[in-house]
């Protein structure tokens, strides 16, 4: 009953983080055009002892710095879940961008992140790139950005895997949609290929969806995707989750 229930709990952590190679910082971006600081940082740590012992850890940071035209943003989020002598969650990773507005709808970009997630056999992956940011719609109910960004990146697989350095083109289209004041789409797809080897790419989406049903009642839906035509040996190329949840405010 004990493996049973252990694990149960590892297939659902699978399936919800599996999706955690290309992350998606759209949605934690700030939209206040204010200058000065502005940021927040959770941190949840739970131990539980009865059958086994089971130790959880979270930490998520935003911070953001702008100044007139530039734009620093600061990203952590960590994850660990250890049940049983067994590590079911173990992946984060860190980001940092700085953004420039050269002139409507132009922004210039530069980032640097470090990641890991032994689920999906990444023991480490370091990125550095720059490029365009296109505004083509910002209005009240509706945003609407695309990208091309070059990327470098560094992959060292886990359990004695190769290592990897590549050269790729991180290109995005994101948008937000507000209907009606109650119902909230936003939606981020990446395509990430090689450079020469067009045959070596990935594909991203990172949607969710929320309706406000009345004051006290809220519908989420979250859809995360990936396919990557060159996964270690053992993952499978496609990946996805999809989570749905009750929001009830009293």
């Amino acid at each position: 009953m004990r493996r049973h229930f252990i694990l149960f709990c590892a297939l659902f952590f699978y399936s919800c983080f599996l999706t955690g190679q290309v992350i998606n910082i759209e949605n934690k971006r700030f939209l206040n055009d204010t200058n000065g600081w502005v940021g927040n940082t959770d941190f949840t740590f739970n131990v539980i002892q009865n059958v086994s012992q089971v130790v959880s850890f979270g930490n998520t940071t935003r911070v953001q710095y702008q100044k007139n035209r530039s734009k620093i943003l600061f990203l952590n989020d960590a994850n660990f879940i250890r049940a049983g002598g067994t590590s079911f969650e173990n992946w984060g990773y860190q980001h940092l961008r700085y953004s420039y507005k050269v002139a409507n709808p132009l922004t210039l970009e530069a980032f640097t992140q470090t990641q890991y997630n032994p689920v999906l056999k990444l023991d480490f992956r370091y990125l550095i790139g720059a490029g365009p940011r296109i505004k083509l719609l910002k209005k009240p109910n509706a945003r609407i950005y695309a990208a091309a960004l070059y990327m470098y990146e560094y992959d060292d697989i886990t359990e004695g895997g190769p290592r990897f350095y590549e050269h790729r083109i991180s290109s995005y289209l994101t948008f937000t949609f507000s209907l009606f004041k109650t119902v909230e789409l936003t939606s981020t797809t990446f395509y990430q290929p090689k450079l020469g080897d067009s045959r070596d790419y990935r594909i991203a989406n990172d949607s969710a969806l929320e309706i406000h049903m009345n004051k006290f009642l809220n519908y989420k839906c979250g859809f995360n995707l990936l396919y990557d035509t060159r996964q270690p040996t053992g993952v499978p190329d496609l990946v996805y989750s999809l989570k749905n949840g009750l929001s009830v405010k009293f």
